[in-house]
């Protein structure tokens, strides 16, 4: 999977959080640092998690002269880029690393979008690039939600309840849970289509039909 962060440094700064994760990025990771010439320095700590980093750092400065919200725009635009260059690909993240409410974000379509106050968080959030070693329920999962193209967002919630369903010992309580979950988690969609992703999750709500368990 390809990972990008667009780091909003101008307005996250505080001891340099933001960075926080950057240490453990690999060779394919992509990391936008946005700054505006008004930041303040970044702390020794700090600087030997970057320099310990793999990932492409890229630094773009951003001129306050434009315009009082170039950040936004600024970060607007890598966004654009970004789905530009994985035109072809659907297995990619995006982090927006920012304590800003960019409220135009959630109304972007067809990309997979995580919104964090640090690059650590993102990591955290954002779908396991290594599926080979998970269970097998974990990977029927992902083709599940690959088939109903529900966005990445959502697939990160429906599958914690799933999870979380799964550790219900009970089984009516894991349907009815696990329904009443989807149905909030889907309200604004198509009812049939909250039904749909209902009915593909049921086969894996109970722990005992896991092929791999032991």
């Amino acid at each position: 999977m390809n990972r990008y962060f667009l780091v909003d440094f101008e307005h996250l700064q505080h001891r340099n959080i933001c960075l926080n994760g950057i240490e453990n990025l690999k060779e394919e990771d992509e990391v936008y640092i946005l700054f505006s010439g008004e930041e303040s320095g970044v702390s020794f700590s700090m600087m030997e998690k970057i320099n310990a980093s793999k990932a492409q750092i890229i630094r773009k400065y951003v001129s306050k002269d434009v315009n009082e919200e170039a950040m936004r725009y600024a970060i607007g635009f890598y966004m654009g880029y970004i789905r530009a260059k994985e035109e072809n690909n659907n297995n990619y993240a995006l982090a927006i690393i920012s304590d800003e409410k960019f409220g135009f974000l959630p109304k972007i379509k067809d990309i997979n979008l995580y919104a964090c106050q640090t690059i650590a968080k993102a990591i955290s959030v954002m779908p396991q690039e290594d599926m080979d070693g998970s269970p097998e329920w974990e990977k029927k999962f992902s083709e599940i939600m690959d088939g109903l193209g529900i966005g990445k967002n959502l697939e990160t919630e429906v599958h914690k309840a799933l999870n979380k369903a799964r550790e219900t010992a009970d089984s009516v309580a894991r349907a009815a849970y696990t329904q009443a979950k989807v149905n909030d988690l889907l309200k604004g969609v198509p009812q049939d289509l909250a039904d749909s992703v209902y009915n593909a999750l049921k086969p894996l709500l109970d722990p005992d039909n896991d092929k791999d368990k032991k």
